[in-house]
C-alpha cells in the first residue's frame, strides 16, 4: 500500500518500504482513465459550441481585363453568407444577393450576379482596378458559410 499520493489525482506514490499491490495500480488506472475521459468530453463540448460559421479562402491573380465580357468569377464550395475580395488598394464585399457589389466598403454597383455557387462581377467604369482585376496583382477571397449541422 502506498505511503503517499499525488496532489491532483491522488495517484499512488510508494516509498521503498511500501508493499506494492495490484489493486493500487488498478485504482490509479481507473482514476487516469476517468480524468482523460472527462477532459475529452469537455473539449468535444467546447468544440461543438464554438463558432457558428466556417471560413473559406482562395486567391487569384488579376488579368487586367474589365467589363461585362470579361467578368471576374470565383466558385465557392457552397453559396456564402458573405464574401470579400481583398486587394492592395481596392476591396469589395460580395453579397449573396444578386446585384450588390460594394467597392471599398461604400460604393455600390449593380454588377454582381450568382450562378449557383459562382459569383461573377464587373464594373461599368472601364477600369481593371475597380473590377479588382489589375494585371499581375494578387487578390484574396474570404467567404463565410453557415456551419453545417
Amino acid at each position: 500500500m502506498p505511503t503517499n499520493q499525488t496532489p491532483n489525482y491522488q495517484l499512488s506514490q510508494w516509498e521503498k518500504s511500501d508493499k506494492v499491490l495490484m489493486d493500487d495500480f488498478n485504482a490509479d488506472n481507473a482514476k487516469i482513465d476517468a480524468a482523460l475521459k472527462a477532459e475529452t468530453d469537455a473539449r468535444a463540448a467546447l468544440a461543438a459550441r464554438s463558432g457558428n460559421c466556417q471560413i473559406w479562402t482562395t486567391s487569384y491573380v488579376g488579368t487586367g481585363d474589365y467589363g461585362y465580357e470579361n467578368r471576374n468569377s470565383v466558385t465557392f464550395p457552397k453559396k456564402p453568407l458573405l464574401a470579400a475580395v481583398l486587394g492592395e488598394s481596392q476591396s469589395a464585399m460580395l453579397s449573396p444577393l444578386d446585384g450588390i457589389f460594394l467597392l471599398n466598403g461604400g460604393t455600390s454597383y449593380d454588377c454582381l450576379e450568382w450562378s449557383g455557387t459562382t459569383a461573377l462581377w464587373y464594373n461599368g467604369f472601364d477600369r481593371a482596378d475597380y473590377q479588382l482585376n489589375t494585371f499581375g496583382k494578387t487578390y484574396h477571397v474570404v467567404a463565410l458559410f453557415a456551419k453545417d449541422s
